[in-house]
């Protein structure tokens, strides 16, 4: 808080109304340090100075680091290559895919047409193996010539070679289809490794996001309007996360700090209405609210009226007050009207 001296005028209303208690003090306002949360720079320039008044999302400073460009241009890098590493995966996947689907299907139907063969070949197997076994027969009965059973035998012998050529045709289809079959596990291996690349491209980006929020806490804007109090740092001063570079007083969280005799304090709620006057805009009345009863009793501070004022035991209130022309400055004196309770309706009134 703003360290201001006060008065307490006991004779500031000579004959208060029974429910306000009347105060003075001088008005202050919540500080602000403002300060890099993560990162460390050094002071590129300064835009304001102690005592400026600045307006909320003004620009007070900029800070400057090799290793956050560094980190900056290191993130995009990351994130660029592992988008050239998915695109290139994305073609494998689909090239192989469809490859491998086409593989498949021909392989499936070539197995298919090597069990067709194999069973007509089977089946013509049957039928020469039972003329020759007719030929020879009557061949042994001198019905048939000799030329007639050697016919039988080649065709019998024909058919056995062509049952052999079948099964070794069907066994080379299944074996190709095994392998096609066994090339769907790599396509299921390249969408992994294309989804862990995915996964790495998200991680990438959050390193990104972090990087770029690094870079724009370079710039250090007001969060309110304000009154710069302090500025601890010059033009090439190196900070350090936390280091504060500027205080301000936020001129929308401003109050009266009053204190309130020792006896007086029981009657005073937080919320009770209020109102401040202060001496440069006379007659006008600023509506306020007590926002804070301090529960540690002090002495009446030293620079008070009188030196029997100052031996008495007083609490600190605090009284928030609107303030939406920003007229009213931190340092200002101020009195207070605390209305505590409502004035009972006089006899008779109706």
């Amino acid at each position: 808080m703003i360290g201001l001296s006060l008065r307490i005028l006991p004779g500031l209303l000579r004959k208060p109304p029974r429910d306000v208690i009347v105060a003075s003090g001088r008005i202050e306002g919540r500080e602000v340090t403002l300060a890099p949360k993560e990162i460390q720079g050094r002071v590129k320039s300064l835009r304001v100075d102690e005592g400026y008044t600045v307006k909320k999302g003004q620009l007070l400073a900029e800070l400057e680091s090799d290793q956050l460009d560094a980190q900056l241009a290191s993130a995009h890098a990351s994130v660029a290559t592992l988008d050239a590493q998915i695109k290139q995966a994305s073609i494998d996947v689909a090239y192989t895919t469809k490859n491998t689907a086409a593989s498949a299907a021909a392989a499936e139907a070539a197995v298919s047409s090597a069990k067709a063969r194999l069973a007509h070949s089977k089946a013509v197997l049957t039928n020469t193996s039972a003329e020759y076994q007719r030929a020879l027969g009557l061949y042994n009965q001198g019905v048939v010539s000799k030329s007639a059973l050697d016919a039988a035998t080649m065709n019998y012998q024909t058919s056995q070679a062509d049952v052999e050529a079948s099964e070794k045709e069907l066994a080379q289809a299944e074996a190709n289809l095994k392998v096609a079959e066994a090339a769907r596990d790599t396509v299921e291996l390249k969408v992994q490794q294309l989804r862990a690349l995915q996964q790495s491209r998200q991680s990438a980006l959050a390193q990104l996001g972090v990087a770029q929020a690094n870079i724009a806490e370079r710039n250090i804007y007001a969060p309110a309007d304000g009154t710069i109090l302090a500025r601890p740092v010059e033009v090439g001063d190196v900070v350090t996360p936390g280091a504060p570079l500027f205080v301000m007083v936020d001129m929308n969280r401003l109050y009266v700090k009053v204190y309130i005799p020792e006896p007086d304090i029981p009657k005073i709620k937080l919320g009770d209405r209020a109102e401040v006057t202060v001496d440069a805009f006379p007659g006008r009345k600023f509506e306020a609210r007590v926002t804070k009863v301090y529960q540690q009793a002090e002495f009446t501070p030293k620079n008070v009226e009188t030196k029997e004022e100052r031996v008495k035991l007083v609490f600190g209130v605090e009284l928030t007050f609107v303030n939406p022309e920003g007229i009213l400055k931190p340092g200002m004196p101020a009195d207070g009207a605390i209305h505590w309770k409502a004035v009972p309706p006089q006899q008779g009134s109706k």
